[in-house]
Formats: C-alpha cells, structure tokens, sequence
C-alpha cells in the first residue's frame, strides 16, 4: 500500500513538471537596476543574465511580462506570473504561499542622507538665512503689526503710552514684540479693559508660536545629528524617509512599521532628498551604489550612503508553484559557484 502512495505521488510530480515545460512561462520584471536594467523596450541586467543560462539549461520557453513593485506579489499570488525574477528579499512579510529559490545575491539595507560636513551650529546659520525661515519670519512681522494695530486702536485714546496719531501703531508694534518674546519691558502695558482682553488673548498665542518656533530649530538639530550617526534601522523612526513603492525593502520598512513617503524611481527619491521634502532615503545597498556609481556621480559627493550591516536583504526568485522552485534551484545553485557567474558579478559592478 505505501509503495503505491509513493508511485503515485512521483508520478503527480513528473507529470507536474513535464506540464511546467510544456508551458510557457510569465517572468514577471521591474525596473530594478543593476538587476534588471529596462531601457525603452530593451531588457538588460544581473538577473535577465542569469535567468537566460537558467532557462537555456533548463528548457524552460518564457515571456517577460512588465509588473509594477508593488504589484509583484500579488500578481505571483494570483497565477499572472509563474514566477518573478525581480530581486525579492526573503520575508515573512510575504506570507506562506509564496516560495523562495535560493539567494543568488546578499545586499545590505543602504540609507542615503545628504552629507553634511558642517557643525549644528552652521546648520543654525544656515536655516536662519533660509527661505522657508525668512518666510516665517515675515508671517511673524504681519501677525505682530496686526496685533499691534489692534492694541493701539483700544488705548489710543485713554493711554499715554501709545500715541494718538498714526505712528502710534509702531508703539503698538513694539508691544506686541516684547509680549510675543516674553521679554516685558513694562515700558507699555494696557489700560482699557479690551486692551487688556486682547493682550490676555495675544499672550496665550503669543506661548504657542514661541514654543513651535524653538521646537523647529531643536527639529533641525535632531535631524541633523541623526542623519550623520544612522547605525541600524530603528533610527529611522524618527526621520522622514523615502523608499520605493513596493521594493522588498519598502516592504521590510513597513513590517518595521517606519512610515515612508513612497516614490516610482530611485531618481524621485533622491531629488527629495536633495530639496529636503525627505531626510533619507532607503533601498538596497547594490541599486544605489549603481545609481551613484554609473549614473549619476556629480552627486557622490553631496549624497552620503550608510550600509546597515546588520539588515541583509536575501536575494531571491519568487513564485507561487514550489515545483517549478524546485526545478530552478539545484541548478541555480551550480550556476552560483561558477566563474560565469563572477563573470556577471564584475560585469555590473556587483564584485565586491
């Protein structure tokens, strides 16, 4: 009886595996340089090299099917494609009916901040001479002058302090300086009772925008510092960080629960990152040392990548049929001790 069982499930699984060559695959690709390379309707990279030796060797008749990042997974869940050679990391974040060939390459989680070279204190400087301070700085001035106006309409009459003319309202304007800093000079200081209910009200607003004034700068300073000694993922939390929409390590972020301002391209993320919108930007450690290194090296010197070494990310195929994982992996495994496969390392930059 056992000897049947076992007769029949081989012959399930040889019957399985003849269909599977008999079938032309979906490969589903992303634009993941230097893995897969997508140049208008040309496709190139680490793993369409690799998956042309495994498929030549294995017989294995394909078409490459376009995917989304963050469609990927769904689309191998529901059978779209057979399997995807995008680079996947390992993950539980994944679930149980997805399944894993062997790594055919090891990366490490990269961080990309901007490189500040100066002190906190030029950083200061620098946020004080900004647009976005001066900005601030004048919305102060008009919010002061309208209070200042206000108070010197209400005592202009009864209240010595504050001419009667038309300039008065520059003595309302100091007064609202020196209550909004809470320096209180008492050289004026309200008589009438609406001078004093506006000057009780002014002087709570005044607390709120000291207090979101000086929590801003000690912000820049937090960020700064905390850019220059990112050493493993949890210091994330507290930065705004960008990554790319479904890519294994935007998966891995949100299972980190670390909110992301998702982008389309390595490209978006890093123009963010240079106008501030994000304080850093995470992908695998490969694809942005290519980005630096092959495409854009004019930025080498204003971008600063962090490695997390203690966060690897496990390179992988992913499909939802574990026999078809298990036809690619005995040879995707000879492949990987080759001197070919060494070959393709150096060919991408890859060899270190």
């Amino acid at each position: 009886m056992l000897r049947r069982f076992f007769i029949f499930i081989t012959i399930i699984i040889s019957t399985h595996i003849l269909n599977a060559d008999e079938k032309k695959l979906s490969i589903g690709v992303t634009d993941s340089p230097p893995f897969i390379i997508i140049d208008n309707d040309k496709i190139s990279g680490l793993t369409i090299d690799l998956w042309n030796s495994i498929s030549d060797s294995l017989n294995i008749d394909y078409d490459f099917v376009m995917a989304d990042n963050d469609k990927v997974m769904a689309n191998v869940k529901e059978g779209e494609i057979n399997i995807s050679i995008a680079p996947m990391m390992v993950s539980s974040a994944f679930g149980s009916s997805t399944f894993f060939t062997q790594p055919f390459y090891i990366s490490n989680i990269c961080v990309a901040v901007e490189d500040h070279h100066e002190s906190g204190f030029v950083t200061v400087v620098k946020n004080l001479f900004s647009l976005s301070f001066l900005k601030t700085i004048g919305l102060l001035m008009l919010i002061n002058f309208s209070i200042g106006t206000l108070i010197w309409l209400a005592e202009r009459n009864d209240n010595p302090a504050f001419s009667k003319k038309i300039n008065g309202i520059i003595d309302g304007f100091w007064w609202a300086w020196v209550t909004m800093t809470t320096v209180g000079y008492g050289d004026k200081s309200p008589q009438s009772k609406n001078g004093k209910i506006l000057a009780t009200i002014w002087m709570l607003i005044a607390i709120l925008i000291i207090s979101g004034f000086t929590a801003t700068i000690s912000s820049e300073l937090t960020t700064h510092r905390l850019q220059n000694n990112i050493t493993n993922i949890h210091d994330l939390h507290k930065l705004k960080v960008g990554s790319i929409e479904g890519r294994s390590s935007d998966v891995y972020l949100n299972y980190k629960h670390i909110k992301t301002r998702q982008f389309s391209t390595v490209e978006a993320g890093i123009e963010a990152l240079k106008k501030g919108e994000i304080d850093a930007f995470v992908d695998d450690g490969a694809t942005l040392n290519y980005y630096f290194n092959k495409k854009n090296k004019m930025l080498s010197d204003k971008i600063k990548l962090i490695e997390l070494p203690n966060n690897k990310e496990y390179y992988c195929f992913m499909s939802s049929d574990p026999f078809l994982v298990n036809k690619i992996n005995p040879y995707l495994l000879s492949f990987l001790e080759s001197e070919q496969w060494r070959r393709l390392l150096r060919k991408y930059g890859l060899d270190d």
